[in-house]
């Protein structure tokens, strides 16, 4: 089945592009992935945290990230698409890109936060890592 494959981390441009991506859906027939990707947590050593802390952060960003990903499903799935949602853990751009080479995936939807010019050139953008690395068609909601 083929499907759109939706970056979401909850800031308001990843909202604007799960509207367009779901509304874009449902016009093609096909349904949608919705992927949040939560960073790898590490702590510094000789921070103090123990094991236990860690695994209790990564525990606590989990379920944020799936409590997200649930809310945003519905978002979805009033727009009468089939939706799947999936939490990747590791860099975002890289999560994003290996998921859209999945023979499913059509077509990647994605929020720019409208870093200026000099931010995407110091910072980078997932967006632009994403644009330039997938093979698939990239949209960038702004």
């Amino acid at each position: 089945m083929a499907r759109i494959l939706i970056a979401v981390d909850g800031s308001p441009a990843s909202l604007r592009a799960l509207e367009f991506g779901a509304s874009l859906a449902a016009k093609l027939g096909v349904g949608v992935v919705l992927l949040y990707v939560m960073q790898q947590v590490m702590l510094p050593m000789g921070g103090g945290g123990g094991p236990e802390t860690l695994s209790e952060l990564q525990d606590a960003l989990r379920t944020e990230g799936t409590q997200l990903l649930n809310s945003l499903a519905d978002k979805a799935r009033a727009h009468n698409v089939a939706v799947e949602t999936e939490l990747g853990v590791g860099t975002p751009a890289l999560a994003i890109h290996d998921r859209s080479e999945a023979p499913d995936i059509q077509m990647v939807v994605m929020g720019s936060r409208g870093h200026g010019a000099m931010a995407r050139l110091l910072l980078g953008s997932v967006a632009t890592q994403v644009v330039h690395s997938s093979g698939k068609p990239v949209v960038v909601v702004r």
